[in-house]
């Protein structure tokens, strides 16, 4: 995996609507394409389309509240997809940004459905790597049984919380694991480097294990269906046909609903299509936001 550091980036941190300092990143010049990572993960996630895009385009990131660089908010109410959805739009306003691009991975798909239902003038593109509307592990555990387990991990960090800490940064970066890493971050062992995994699995170790199920919980609990026929601007559903998180038909369908929308299977990608076959996600990105005309208004 190529170092982010070796493309000049600019850094900086605003204050969120709670008063929360989010981090982020921009590189490159031109017109604004604002990546969102997936639940736990890190900006190396979209390292390939950083080292693309930006010869191109301004290229930004931003970590998530409780994640990396971000803090958790003082107010654990703010603790939500919603606060993060929030967090992006500020960030469109602190960096005077009136429309862009967006693309978003897994967990991150839901963070621009809530921005988009917010303030859909910021939408030029919106493109969605692996990534659901709804409950992605409904296929085989119900929302109520997962909610079930989550609180069942609840239950066992307050119990012994510094315990439970030790087995979950030992257990996610343990190599003898990584297979188990894998198959959680949804890659394809076959296609993704095993230094991509290492890095998720790292990534994952160092987020506060409150802030995981917090989020977690939400995910399961998600369902945007009744916004996606609403969504006006050009959207790009990209999908691996491997992936077992967010299944083929679920992506047909949210591209059924979508109005204006395409659907890109990749061959043999896995959860992680951009890690996977990044010389034809960029490509097909590049191609859908150069051709398809931005949103003028919604």
């Amino acid at each position: 995996m190529m170092d982010l550091d070796s493309v000049p980036k600019k850094t900086g941190r605003f204050s969120s609507f709670d008063g929360t300092q989010v981090y982020y990143e921009v590189r490159g010049e031109g017109r604004p394409i604002i990546f969102c990572y997936g639940i736990a993960c890190l900006f190396n996630h979209w390292t390939h389309q950083i080292d693309f895009f930006s010869r191109f385009q301004q290229t930004i990131l931003f970590d998530y509240r409780g994640h990396h660089q971000t803090p958790i908010p003082e107010e654990k109410d703010n603790l939500t997809i919603q606060a993060l959805a929030d967090d992006l739009i500020a960030l469109c306003e602190h960096l005077n940004i009136e429309k862009a691009d967006f693309v978003g991975h897994s967990f991150g798909v839901q963070v621009l459905l809530l921005a988009y239902k917010r303030r859909p003038d910021l939408f030029g593109h919106l493109v969605f790597v692996n990534g659901l509307y709804r409950n992605p592990f409904e296929a085989f555990l119900s929302a109520p049984d997962a909610v079930e387990v989550i609180n069942q991990a609840k239950k066992m960090y307050n119990q012994a919380p510094q315990i439970f800490h030790f087995l979950w940064e030992r257990g996610v970066t343990n190599p003898l694991l990584i297979p188990v890493s894998s198959f959680l971050g949804g890659f394809n062992l076959s296609k993704t480097a095993m230094k991509d995994i290492e890095i998720y699995a790292r990534g994952v170790s160092a987020i506060d294990i409150r802030v995981f199920l917090t989020f977690f919980e939400q995910m399961i609990e998600f369902n945007q269906e009744e916004l996606l026929t609403k969504i006006k601007v050009p959207t790009l559903i990209i999908c691996g046909s491997k992936d077992a998180l967010t299944p083929l038909d679920e992506q047909n369908k949210m591209k059924e609903l979508i109005p204006n929308s395409e659907l890109q299977v990749v061959p043999y990608g896995s959860h992680c299509t951009q890690l996977d076959f990044p010389e034809m996600v960029n490509l097909k990105i590049q191609q859908f936001i150069n051709l398809k005309p931005r949103a003028l208004h919604t």
